[in-house]
């Protein structure tokens, strides 16, 4: 009797063990997919990113400075030639990161400069009726190198925006690096908008400005109505350090 007892207390001990294990794996293999899940959607988010801030950027270009070209084929040949170079540098461009994306969805030559690589960017799309004013204040060397790229990404992004959408008059462009953090911002008297239609309507520029800083601890900010112009303010923390403006 003590036998048979012992027989049936093991072999339910046996069902127990066995339904216990069956239901970690596949609580574990829950855990891996919904793991798997979300690298998926991390790497899309990103894929995202990189097609509208470096293969759309340099199809706006191209598209602009064709429309200008354009309008100055009449009266000012000289700069309507001039536009049409910009063109062919926005297009090269466009096509050397797209050969990088497919190849290895590997990210442009990083920023080794930021002062000048916007000064470039801001040559390159400049347009008399706008009237720019850029500023930088502090020491690259404080910033590593891909919080410059992130940086110059989300700037150009946002003097991007303004040009084709705000139909501004005037840009002021602000960089301040200091030990701690990298704080920028930049304004213009275009024609605003609303920040929570934009997000309403999916604008994936300010998703991935926002997404871009995030990565890095740090935060976009986006003052903006209609007829009023736009603010974006941004604040990366450099060396680890976390938080936001308010405890610089």
């Amino acid at each position: 009797m003590c036998a048979e007892s012992f027989l049936l207390a093991a072999t339910g001990l046996e069902a127990s063990l066995s339904r216990r294990i069956r239901e970690a794996a596949d609580t574990y293999n829950g855990f891996l997919l919904n793991q798997v899940h979300e690298a998926q959607e991390a790497e899309r988010r990103r894929i995202a990113r990189e097609l509208h801030d470096r293969i759309g950027h340099g199809t706006s270009v191209a598209h602009q400075q064709l429309a200008l070209s354009e309008a100055y084929r009449a009266t000012d040949p000289a700069r309507a030639s001039a536009k049409i170079v910009v063109v062919q540098q926005a297009i090269q461009e466009t096509m050397d990161n797209l050969r990088q994306m497919t190849s290895e969805l590997h990210p442009q030559t990083p920023v080794k400069n930021l002062e000048k690589s916007l000064l470039d960017f801001l040559e390159a799309v400049g347009d008399d009726s706008v009237s720019i004013a850029f500023d930088v204040n502090g020491d690259e060397s404080w910033v590593e190198p891909r919080v410059l790229d992130e940086a110059f990404l989300i700037l150009r992004e946002t003097v991007r925006n303004a040009l084709t959408h705000g139909d501004p008059t005037m840009i002021l462009l602000k960089v301040d690096i200091a030990p701690h953090a990298l704080i920028a911002s930049a304004r213009d008297n275009g024609r605003g908008f609303d920040p929570a239609n934009a997000r309403e309507r999916g604008g994936v520029g300010l998703t991935s400005m926002r997404e871009r800083a995030e990565l890095l601890g740090g935060t976009v900010a986006v003052s903006s109505e209609p007829g009023g112009g736009c603010l974006v303010e941004l604040y990366i923390p450099l060396r680890g350090q976390a938080g936001g403006p308010d405890d610089a």
